[in-house]
């Protein structure tokens, strides 16, 4: 006998009412999970540094707001805008930097400053603002990555900002929890965006085959932003009503 299911799958999907903010929404990662938002019906809000981003948002019906993520009073005012006078939904901590670090021995006390500043303290921050304008419960996704899961060599201080990322999802979840509010977070592997591209253009110009090492996985196929994508879609939606404190790796299966 086939099991009565009280929600339809396209009711646990649907975001129709929803308020979302997605930093680092202009391009990239940020770009894809904002649209998928967008399309499943909620009311968007693209936060990013780059003025570019106000035409992509609006090719979305989305809104806009010039945020520095490390400014305080900036991101609280992205906050603010995202939830307007209903309270925000959705909060993707979509935003951060991923530099190479380089062999310990080279790597400056201000290099370390400023990517915890960014990757963990901003999201830490984006969170307590968010939480508190969800007044009816709601959901938030961090970024993570698959070096917050592992090291590698020449990325110490990025793994550990990715590393606290998921330390503070976690905790966070617990928190927050009795709130109404999922937190949870996704750990995307080599994905194909403008960033890497710059990042692998001196590797390149070395002779790296890009698209080869992007593709090195076990389905051998190159991640995309909209694979991240949709991984956040299942963390916004129904779809994961009674998931929170969890890490989804897509990554291809690289760490398997």
């Amino acid at each position: 006998m086939t099991a009565q299911l009280s929600t339809s799958l396209t009711d646990l999907i649907d975001l129709s009412g929803k308020r979302a903010l997605v930093t680092g929404g202009g391009k990239g990662i940020g770009a894809a999970v904002a649209s998928r938002l967008a399309e499943a019906g909620a009311t968007v809000t693209v936060a990013d540094f780059d003025p570019a981003a106000a035409d992509f948002a609006s090719s979305i019906n989305a809104a806009f707001v010039s945020c520095d993520i490390t400014a305080a009073k900036e991101l609280s005012n992205a906050v603010d805008l995202a939830a307007g006078e209903a309270g925000l939904d959705i909060l993707v901590n979509n935003a951060g930097i991923y530099p190479t670090t380089g062999p310990v021995a080279d790597v400056t006390d201000e290099f370390v400053h400023r990517m915890l500043d960014v990757n963990v303290r901003a999201q830490f921050s984006a969170t307590r603002d968010a939480a508190d304008r969800m007044p009816n419960g709601g959901t938030i996704v961090n970024m993570a990555s698959i070096a917050g899961l592992g090291g590698g060599a020449n990325i110490s201080a990025y793994s550990a900002s990715k590393g606290a990322v998921i330390a503070l999802t976690r905790a966070h979840a617990n928190e927050l929890g009795p709130k109404g509010i999922r937190v949870n977070a996704i750990a995307p592997g080599i994905i194909d965006t403008p960033g890497v591209q710059d990042q692998m253009a001196p590797l390149k110009a070395g002779g790296l085959d890009i698209e080869k090492r992007i593709s090195a996985n076990p389905l051998g196929i190159g991640g995309r932003p909209d694979h991240i994508a949709r991984g956040v879609l299942f963390f916004a939606s129904d779809l994961s009503a009674f998931v929170s404190g969890h890490v989804l790796v897509i990554d291809g299966g690289s760490t398997a």
